[in-house]
């Protein structure tokens, strides 16, 4: 069910139907119950409504780090439970601090808005109000590196630009690696096989789960596709 859905929120975000691929992640994440499914749903939901929901998106965020706590699923001691663990723990951080950074490219427009430049630290912007001072540092409570620039005299020194850290968005659908198609292993238990294509390399990997991979782990292979990560990214790859 879970490939079939994602599947389908695919084909509607390459139909510009964002706002209905988000519904049909939001239903399919209520819908789950297991462990690292639900987490997965949650996360890429939130990952697609970042640009026009963060409040939502920050909400799941949260949602998930709890879970990454306290779930069972992530306290117990097998390979693919730890290392799905720290994929995921890194794409929430990723997501948590890519919605902090936006918020605060948003509050420095306001700022040069008004003042017509640029402050000289981002603590500044947060004591006059522009954003909430936790909005200035990353999910590891890190300050964001910040620096502003074009200093000018007149007559006192003010800055015409600045350079803010960043963080791409993830793509909702990934594009490497590629998964060619799934096949069954073994029947008891139900045991499946996946040929992906990887960079630099002309034929097709033969994965199985809990393998690595170039920088891959493989966390899930099943009939409809497969799941990989790396420390900081979770890639959904549904079959063809």
């Amino acid at each position: 069910m879970f490939f079939a859905k994602y599947k389908a929120a695919l084909k509607l975000v390459a139909q510009k139907r964002t706002q209905d691929a988000a519904i049909a992640l939001d239903l399919l994440a209520k819908s789950l119950n297991t462990s690292p499914w639900m987490e997965i749903a949650i996360l890429k939901h939130c990952q697609l409504i970042e640009p026009t929901n963060d409040k939502v998106a920050e909400e799941g965020y949260q949602l998930l780090r709890q879970r990454l706590l306290n779930a069972p699923y992530f306290q117990s001691n097998a390979e693919r439970a730890k290392s799905f663990g720290v994929a995921l723990q890194g794409s929430v951080e990723a997501g948590i601090t890519r919605l902090r950074i936006w918020r605060v490219r948003l509050a420095l427009s306001r700022y040069h808005a008004k003042y017509m430049e640029y402050p000289e630290s981002l603590a500044k912007l947060a004591i006059l109000g522009y954003t909430d001072m936790e909005n200035i540092h990353a999910a590891n409570d890190q300050l964001l590196r910040y620096t502003p620039q074009m200093p000018r005299m007149s007559p006192f020194i003010s800055y015409q630009t600045y350079d803010l850290e960043s963080i791409p968005p993830e793509p909702f659908a990934a594009t490497v690696p590629q998964l060619e198609g799934t096949s069954l292993l073994s029947d008891t238990p139900p045991k499946y096989v996946a040929l992906v294509k990887l960079p630099g390399r002309a034929e097709p990997a033969r994965i199985e789960e809990n393998q690595t991979i170039q920088s891959f782990f493989v966390a899930a292979v099943a009939p409809g596709g497969a799941i990989v990560s790396t420390p900081s990214r979770v890639l959904v790859l549904p079959a063809p």
